[in-house]
């Protein structure tokens, strides 16, 4: 039996994306999962974007399903025009891959995590990680 891993949010190294002005902490790729994909981004001022606005209907896209969690702070997560204030211990999915979604910090220091995998089929690091992961100077993990 393997041990498990673990670590503290702040132990996992971070950097920036273009998407974002939060810095990103690629937790999947810090732990090694396969099965699905798990970031967090943390904004240190209010006002600053969190997740950039998006959906995954492009073919040339992942069709993520997508489960955001605030883990901290207070985050407006706008959903194909719908306004949801989640602060700390709110979830907010976006079921549907053509679903417009974004997030702005309402408070600094706030922390959210995104769960996602595509529908049905088996979990790939993604084209769009793959480069995320090497402007911020990490290495893929698995590579």
């Amino acid at each position: 039996m393997s041990q498990p891993t673990y670590s503290a949010l702040s132990g996992i190294p971070g950097g920036r994306v273009s998407y974002s002005d939060s810095t990103w902490q690629p937790i999947r790729n810090h732990f090694g999962i396969t099965a699905f994909g798990i970031n967090a981004y943390t904004a240190a001022r209010a006002g600053d974007s969190i997740i950039g606005e998006h959906d995954h209907a492009d073919p040339g896209v992942e069709p993520h399903q997508e489960l955001y969690f605030v883990h901290a702070g207070t985050a407006r997560f706008v959903v194909d025009g719908l306004e949801v204030d989640a602060p700390a211990g709110t979830f907010v999915s976006a079921h549907d891959v053509t679903t417009r979604r974004s997030a702005t910090a309402l408070a600094d220091g706030t922390v959210v995590l995104v769960i996602g995998a595509e529908v049905g089929a088996p979990f790939e690091i993604t084209t769009a990680e793959r480069e995320d992961l090497a402007s911020a100077g990490f290495a893929t993990n698995p590579a």
